[in-house]
C-alpha cells in the first residue's frame, strides 16, 4: 500500500480492500558506462519510450505479480500516470570516479551563467538534486539579477 498521507479532507487508503495507489519505479541502467553516461542513457530511454509501452509493461508486470488471485489488469487498473523523470536529477560530482576540477569548470556552474537579464535557478544549477540546493540557487540567481 502507498504511504499514508492525509491532507485537508483527503484521506489516504487504509485497507487493501479500498482502491490503492501502486508506485512502480523503473531505473534504467547501462552497465559498463560511467555514472553520468548511464544517467544520460537512462534519461534518453525514459523520455523516448512511448506511453503505450509503459502501459503494456505495467499491465503485464502487475498481471504476472498478482496472478492466481482475482486481479484482472483490464478491469482493475483504473488509471496509469507516468512521470518519466520524477523529482528530476541534478548530476553531482562523484570524487570516487571523476577527477577533481575547478568549480568554475563544472558543468552546472557553466550552465547557470547569466544570459543578459536572465539568471538560471534550479537544483541543476547547484549540482545537487536537493530542495535546499534549488532554494540556494534561487537566492543566488536573484542576487545576480539585483547586482548583489
Amino acid at each position: 500500500m502507498n504511504p499514508t498521507v492525509d491532507i485537508g479532507a483527503y484521506r489516504s487508503t487504509r485497507s487493501p480492500e479500498e482502491p490503492n495507489l501502486i508506485w512502480m519505479t523503473r531505473t534504467p541502467c547501462k552497465p559498463g558506462l560511467t555514472e553520468h553516461e548511464q544517467n544520460i542513457a537512462g534519461r534518453t530511454e525514459l523520455l523516448t519510450m512511448p506511453f503505450d509501452v509503459f502501459e503494456r509493461e505495467i499491465r503485464a508486470q502487475l498481471g504476472a505479480t498478482l496472478a492466481g488471485g482475482s486481479f484482472d489488469p483490464a478491469v482493475d487498473i483504473t488509471g496509469i500516470t507516468v512521470n518519466r523523470w520524477p523529482h528530476g536529477y541534478a548530476p553531482e560530482h562523484n570524487s570516487l570516479f571523476e577527477p577533481p576540477y575547478a568549480e568554475a569548470d563544472r558543468p552546472h556552474v557553466i550552465g547557470r551563467a547569466p544570459f543578459g537579464r536572465i539568471a538560471i535557478a534550479n537544483s541543476d544549477a547547484g549540482g545537487g538534486a536537493y530542495t535546499s540546493v534549488a532554494i540556494e540557487q534561487g537566492y543566488r540567481a536573484v542576487q545576480e539579477i539585483l547586482g548583489g
